[in-house]
């Protein structure tokens, strides 16, 4: 299948890629109740002619694609769930359930996959190998550990055919239409939650020498977290420790004995993270014992860094410049903050994670996770021209 075959074929699925995203959209589903969506895409995945067709991980599933002669197998995933949010869109299509909202493009991705397993069984013959494609549900439950490790844990990249190379995607409102954006090593921080609660001794506000107060502690806590990065990390590292929740009194002149506190930890390899975590803790023990009250810490480690394997970047860098032109690829200055459960996969197995650009003719960046979250649905052709290219340039060394 040359270049041109790609686009052609790209194209005339866009229509079914509107059509079956719109529907999604509509009927958006949280992390772990991806039900309807799954039974969707098993529907579909049949209508096409795939039937190798095997659960994981409760609302994932993964199928196969078995190409014509012997080779390796190429992992491709999509993630399905929706967030826990109201949609402000106004689209004809918004989401009909309450406090549910496809609001970071998982509902494009499901349809740039489905559309992509069309075109690859229609080449199966063709392909020197097989391909799995991995529709994966819960990536955004980061604080119970995301869909991407259980669904590994059940085997979905070691039962067969086993997965030699992972690859995946993610729309991105910041790039115009037309544009593959990639780079090699990190691309995404560790995403790691920490969760402290502080027990002291309550009173009435008017007798401070009679309690133990734990909000004075969780501020000399806030405070000092501060010099983890600057104090500890190198300035020619990125790295980000916050505090986003404290939680704690009921009245002007009650002194609580509880002090609820949470936070975010975002690295871009292991040794920092590991430091951070050390550092986190070790003040908290130490204000905790200066207060004389009681702390209970508990880091969830969950979201490492997501790696790019520098090898398959450059090939995959290579077989996109080939179908786009060098125009088409835009190389990622510097990683992302945020946490992506693909970074389970990219540590299991050799991995490439890229952004599809989706910004509106508009030029309005409509950031993710808001409510008012779009994407121009034109850049879900290019999400499988992309995917196509990869697989074709991976299994057949072109």
């Amino acid at each position: 299948m040359d270049n041109l075959a790609i686009v052609k074929a790209a194209e005339s699925l866009l229509e079914f890629m509107v059509e079956t995203r719109r529907d999604i959209h509509r009927h958006p589903e949280p992390s772990t109740k991806e039900f309807r969506t799954q039974q969707l895409i098993i529907d579909e995945l049949k209508r096409i002619g795939i039937t190798e067709i095997e659960k994981y991980f409760n609302t994932g599933l993964a199928a196969v694609v078995r190409g014509g002669k012997q080779g390796k197998t190429i992992g491709i995933r999509a993630d399905m769930d929706a967030l826990m949010m109201e949609e402000n869109t106004g689209l004809p299509f918004t989401s009909e359930v309450p406090g549910v909202a496809h609001m970071c493009g998982h509902d494009g991705h499901t349809a740039i996959l489905l559309a992509t397993a069309k075109v690859l069984f229609d080449i199966r013959n063709e392909l020197c190998g097989n391909v799995k494609l991995i529709f994966q549900p819960a990536e955004e439950n980061g604080p119970q550990g995301g869909g991407a490790q259980f669904m590994i844990k059940e085997g979905v990249l070691t039962n067969d055919p086993q997965v030699d190379f992972m690859i995946g995607l993610h729309l991105n409102n910041r790039y115009p239409v037309g544009k593959i954006i990639c780079k090699a090593g990190p691309t995404h921080a560790g995403s790691d939650p920490f969760y402290l609660d502080l027990y002291g001794v309550g009173g009435h506000a008017s007798t401070p020498n009679l309690v133990k107060d734990p909000i004075v502690a969780a501020a000399y806590i806030i405070t000092a977290l501060q010099t983890v990065i600057s104090r500890n990390i190198s300035p020619f590292e990125n790295a980000v420790v916050g505090v986003s929740m404290i939680q704690g009194g009921t009245r002007h002149n009650i002194v609580p004995e509880k002090v609820h506190m949470r936070g975010t930890i975002r690295s871009f390899n292991d040794s920092t993270r590991k430091l951070i975590g050390e550092r986190i803790t070790s003040i908290v023990e130490n204000v905790a014992n200066a207060m004389d009250i009681r702390a209970e810490l508990d880091i969830r480690w969950n979201y490492g860094p997501l790696m790019n394997d520098e090898k398959m970047y450059a090939d995959v860098r290579s077989w996109i410049e080939d179908l786009l032109g060098k125009d088409g690829f835009i190389e990622q200055n510097f990683p992302n903050t945020g946490g992506e459960d693909f970074s389970y996969f990219a540590s299991a197995v050799p991995s490439v994670y890229f952004w599809v650009g989706s910004q509106g003719e508009d030029g309005i960046a409509r950031v993710a996770h808001s409510p008012e979250f779009d994407f121009d649905e034109g850049a879900m052709k290019y999400g499988v021209m992309a995917f196509t290219k990869v697989v074709i340039g991976y299994l057949n060394g072109r």
